[in-house]
């Protein structure tokens, strides 16, 4: 089956069912369909998983005294050792946790263990095809996992897929795997449904017994090719006496088929290769006794071409991020010059007499403090006289018969300047003598007097000292 997904859907592309040749017939069995199956459906450029009967495999339920999966495995080998018929370097062995985590300091597993003589010749086979799966797994465990995953808290269930030669049985509890039973199908068709019931109940009290609980499942799901007659799961669920119901994981989850396939679907032969593609697409945690040695190193050839691509974009980003702060280091560096410039001409505007100029804004900064410097020690050592009042002084004391025209007057923190022009020089001396009785005028003198060009007016300078 070839299954295509995306962040919108999955939908499957291709499916195709091949029986496999008797083994009398065909020493190769599962090679001869491989390629029948290659022949139809191309694998190339797709993440391969693949699941084996469940007959191949042993199983035991096992207590080990600590949670973390890594010491898990490194004991199992040796926890199993006693309770399988092969030596244990002759396996391949992986597990399940029956328990939620952290609800006690001990775990209750189930272990599986596969001979490495019955898994090799599938891997070899797969290789000739230059297919590496990314996992092998129980048949019908695929099933009965995305079940569980499914399942409403509380719910037990049942889950069964009945293969031509061989059944499995698998007990979920809580939205966990419980318990894997694998099994010859009965010959007998005419007793078949008598016999896989039996079975079951005989299982059932089993696992009854070893976990000290009453399993109480609300129904049984039945699967795979060994579906062959239409009233099977009717007899079965006469004998057990609860409703059992045929699986079709298409229509549970709504998976669309590609317009162009045109064979027809059989739930019960592609149940589990749909499960199995699900799993590995929604990444449950199941089995997987194809571990590679070089599993990083397979990661990087298979995603070879998009890590690439993607180290191609993330350095395009880097030289744009590296460009971008280049051109933004320059225009700063342009707005600085432009800012140092204009201080440099306020500095020679301001302070026209320094000619070498190192840092004009220190410098600018200096020189600003010792004018305020001086400005305070003037205004300090003055006798802090108003220029309002100085000039409503000189104004209240010129004698009321004079007719006086001030034509400039320069006040400094120590002496006040007063140029004008008067009628004569009789007029300046008296101005001169009534502004020596205001009493913050220390002292009045006449700079200088001149008649104008008309020989009319008087021409005068006074110095006032405060």
């Amino acid at each position: 089956m070839l299954v295509r997904t995306s962040l919108r859907e999955t939908r499957i592309d291709a499916h195709a069912h091949i029986p496999l040749p008797e083994a009398s017939e065909d020493d190769n069995n599962f090679k001869t369909a491989l390629n029948i199956l290659c022949n139809e459906i191309d694998p190339g450029g797709c993440d391969c998983v693949v699941s084996i009967s469940a007959d191949h495999f042993s199983y035991r339920i096992l207590q080990v005294p600590f949670k973390d999966s890594k010491k898990i495995r490194m004991v199992l080998p040796f926890e199993l050792e006693p309770t399988v018929p092969y030596p244990i370097d002759d396996l391949v062995v992986d597990f399940i946790d029956l328990q939620p985590a952290g609800q006690s300091d001990h775990s209750d597993i189930i272990a599986v263990a596969l001979p490495r003589a019955e898994l090799k010749p599938y891997i070899e086979s797969l290789a000739e095809f230059k297919i590496d799966p990314e996992m092998v797994t129980v048949g019908g465990l695929p099933t009965a996992m995305c079940l569980a995953g499914q399942a409403d808290p509380g719910e037990d269930r049942l889950v069964l897929e009945i293969g031509n030669a061989s059944s499995s049985l698998f007990i979920v509890s809580e939205g966990r795997l419980q318990l894997i039973r694998s099994f010859p199908t009965p010959a007998v068709a005419d007793n078949r449904a008598g016999m896989l019931g039996a079975f079951i109940q005989r299982t059932l009290s089993a696992y009854d017994e070893l976990c000290q609980t009453e399993f109480q499942p609300l129904d049984m799901v039945v699967t795979g090719s060994g579906l062959n007659g239409a009233g099977l799961d009717r007899d079965v669920a006469e004998v057990l006496d609860i409703p059992v119901n045929r699986l079709n994981f298409a229509d549970r989850l709504n998976i669309q088929m590609d317009s162009e396939n045109t064979k027809p679907w059989d739930p019960a032969l592609m149940d589990n290769a749909l499960a199995l593609a699900l799993m590995a697409i929604e990444g449950i945690k199941g089995l997987n006794f194809h571990k590679g040695q070089f599993a990083a190193k397979k990661l990087f050839v298979k995603h070879k071409k998009n890590w690439i691509k993607t180290g191609l974009l993330a350095a395009a980003v880097l030289a744009l991020l590296f460009f971008s702060a280049i051109m933004e280091n320059y225009t700063l560096n342009r707005k600085l010059d432009h800012i140092d410039q204009q201080i440099t001409s306020v500095f020679k505007a301001t302070f026209p007499a320094v000619k070498r100029i190192v840092d004009p804004h220190r410098e600018m900064q200096i020189n600003v403090q010792e004018a305020k410097k001086s400005a305070v020690n003037q205004s300090t050592a003055g006798p802090h006289i108003r220029s309002i009042d100085i000039i409503n002084s000189i104004s209240q004391n010129i004698p009321d018969g004079i007719e006086v025209d001030v034509t400039r007057m320069v006040i400094s923190p120590e002496t006040v300047l007063i140029s004008g022009n008067t009628d004569d020089f009789k007029s300046v001396d008296d101005i001169k003598g009534k502004l020596e009785q205001v009493e913050y005028f220390k002292k009045v003198t006449i700079s200088s007097t001149n008649l104008d060009r008309s020989g009319k007016e008087v021409r005068f300078v006074l110095k006032v000292e405060l």
